[in-house]
């Protein structure tokens, strides 16, 4: 399984893993909004499929002349993410029931259920 080694300006800041089945990420982000300052961060999490748990190791704000290295390894240890959180599944089909009937709302759609 692969896991994550991030270093920030030349220092270890997270050592990630999902295990054998999930999603794993590290995200450079830069937003620039009309009337706001830009920003500019760092995250690293995941989603540990068998659990339905979302996981997080970090998000950090950066700034220009930050170096960022991702090292991808195999079967390493990995820390213990700062947070963890599984997914309500009756809350999410729920939500997932609110947007169908707001997009049919927006385009003028009538839902018919059998």
């Amino acid at each position: 399984m692969p896991v994550f080694h991030v270093q920030l300006n030349g220092k270890k800041v997270s050592t990630a893993g999902v295990g054998k089945l999930g999603v794993l990420s590290a995200i450079v982000s830069w937003v620039q909004r009309a009337g706001e300052d830009a920003a500019m961060t760092l995250h690293v999490g995941g989603l540990i499929t068998p659990t339905a748990e979302h996981v997080r190791w970090l998000d950090r704000n950066l700034k220009v002349g930050d170096e960022v290295c991702i090292r991808v390894i195999e079967d390493a240890p990995i820390d213990r993410p700062r947070s963890r959180e599984r997914l309500d599944l009756s809350k999410d089909l729920r939500a997932q029931k609110r947007y169908v009937k707001q997009m049919a709302k927006k385009f003028g759609w009538k839902i018919v259920t059998a």
